[in-house]
């Protein structure tokens, strides 16, 4: 178990330094607020509220604290956070220190306060910059946090202004208690590899093997068992054939072919033994006996299939009903087609890439495909796909270069069904990508929110490059190393336009 939890030993590098904020405000809880100790005087000074948002791998650690200060208690509001679903961590123990040359202070809670933030207080005694360090452990796992120059005060004059830094007047407040209770997520921007792609449109049809055309293989008059799109089971009846005429007599069919088996039976039980004793040469044996497997299997096929009522005609294959040819109770011969039995398991989805682009088709190698009013797309590997058609030619009925895919239907596509499609091409090692869930589209510009603080965020513009129905390259208005919100960026906006939130500091 120890060998998992290798983010507890790992050094947080990410820091955000938030705007430093007198204490005031609303407060998270009922609680109550981040104080000093209850013997200092209404009138004395009162250090700033100081907050900062750092990262592990799993973790977010958003802290607001005074200034540390000489001689006072410091009550830490430390929010924790799962990244993997942004919940609050509800159990666990979390230990603050702070260290200078070895020495110093430390406190620990065995537990959260109330979800996901945990109180712990330190009292310096002595003034100096200090490593502030945050040490989480819970049963999902570790984490380590540490600031490696946090000043603790000599006198509250002094923590009082600890702070000069500007408020951002475009900030946006969501707070964590919010933001635990909708879906969100943020992800740092990093580069990583991307490619060039072709947006088009593509049809889900059956693969070849996967569609049967079944015949009437008598004459007379058809009964249908089945209606169009009816779901079917190897050997689920289908039809009947009542035959007419007595050329056609199912009856005479099957005594014919009882005939034919006994003969054959017969002979190959005579010829067996004479072949043991070499009177028969062995390749007039083997066509004897070829001959009564074949009289053998005609022999007990019709006679699975002639009842009182007719000759019965099954499925072949697991399937639906994807076309009926003929009318209840119509005539027809042996070659008439009764219907068409398709399979939604194995699908393809064909693309079609205009000809003018007929100098990429050679070099697509995967593709994402987007569902009609569904927000989460398809990769080419959810659908176990593979590309099986690329070659450029345009036919003289299309003027569009087909691409075709194979695939496993998952539950969602449907024969017949359009999508819309991204075919991968050009690979780029190094591009700017996000998700598209964090896009925000106002008038036909394009905006992300990010990160600038645990419960601090603003509304940057950015341009779009290409998108695979999944990400989007971003060409500018990102830098790397920042943190934008993934899910959840429509709460987000809701919240900057409420104008009834605070986007200033406050207190817990």
């Amino acid at each position: 178990m120890k060998a998992r939890l290798f983010f507890s030993t790992i050094a947080v590098t990410s820091l955000f330094l938030s705007c430093n904020h007198p204490t005031g405000g609303h407060e998270h809880d009922g609680n109550g607020g981040l104080e000093t100790e209850d013997h200092e005087a209404h009138d004395n000074p009162v250090p700033e509220t100081q907050s900062f948002t750092l990262f592990s791998d799993a973790y977010e650690l958003f802290v607001e604290f005074p200034a540390l200060t000489v001689g006072q208690t410091s009550i830490f509001a430390a929010h924790l956070t799962q990244l993997d679903d942004y919940q609050p961590v509800t159990k666990g123990q979390l230990t603050v220190s702070i260290v200078k040359d070895g020495k110093g202070l430390r406190h620990r809670v065995e537990s959260p306060a109330s979800q996901g933030i945990f109180r712990p207080a330190l009292q310096p005694k002595e003034a100096g910059n200090y490593q502030l360090k945050f040490e989480l452990e819970s049963p999902s796992g570790k984490a380590s946090f540490e600031i490696p120059d946090i000043p603790v005060y000599g006198h509250a004059n002094e923590a009082s202004h600890a702070t000069e830094d500007e408020h951002d007047a475009d900030a946006i407040s969501f707070l964590k208690e919010q933001a635990w209770k909708t879906d969100f997520a943020t992800q740092e921007i990093k580069l990583q590899p991307f490619y060039s792609v072709i947006h088009t449109s593509a049809k889900v049809k059956g693969q070849a093997l996967s569609s049967l055309t079944l015949n009437a293989q008598t004459e007379g008059q058809v009964k249908l068992m089945v209606v169009p799109g009816q779901k079917l089971q190897k050997g689920d009846l289908v039809a009947v054939v009542a035959s007419t005429g007595i050329e056609n007599s199912l009856d005479a069919r099957l005594t014919q072919a009882q005939i034919a088996f006994n003969k054959s039976k017969t002979d190959y039980l005579r010829t067996k033994q004479l072949v043991e004793k070499q009177v028969i040469s062995e390749k007039d044996f083997l066509a004897i006996e070829t001959q009564y497997q074949q009289d053998s299997l005609r022999y007990y096929q019709l006679a699975n299939q002639v009842s009182g009522n007719g000759l019965k005609i099954t499925s072949p294959i697991d399937g639906f009903v994807s076309h009926i040819a003929v009318r209840n109770g119509q005539f027809v011969d042996k070659s008439s087609v009764l219907m068409d039995i398709g399979s939604n398991q194995d699908l393809r989805n064909e693309a079609y890439v205009n000809a003018s682009d007929f100098q990429k088709v050679s070099e697509i190698f995967d593709a994402t495909f987007s569902l009609p009013d569904d927000k989460e797309a398809l990769t080419l590997e959810a659908v176990r796909g593979q590309l099986i058609a690329q070659t450029p030619f345009v036919s003289e009925n299309h003027s569009r270069i087909p691409i075709t895919f194979a695939v496993q239907n998952n539950g969602r596509l449907m024969n017949g069904m359009y999508l819309e499609a991204f075919l991968k091409t050009g690979k780029k090692d190094q591009a700017l990508v996000v998700p598209l869930s964090a896009i925000i589209e106002e008038q036909g510009q394009y905006f992300v929110f990010v990160q600038t603080g645990g419960e601090s965020f603003v509304k940057r513009p950015v341009q779009l490059a290409n998108n695979d129905g999944i990400q989007v390259e971003i060409t500018s208005g990102l830098a790397v190393g920042e943190r934008i919100v993934t899910q959840g960026a429509y709460q987000i906006k809701l919240a900057a336009m409420s104008g009834d939130l605070p986007i200033h500091g406050h207190t817990h």
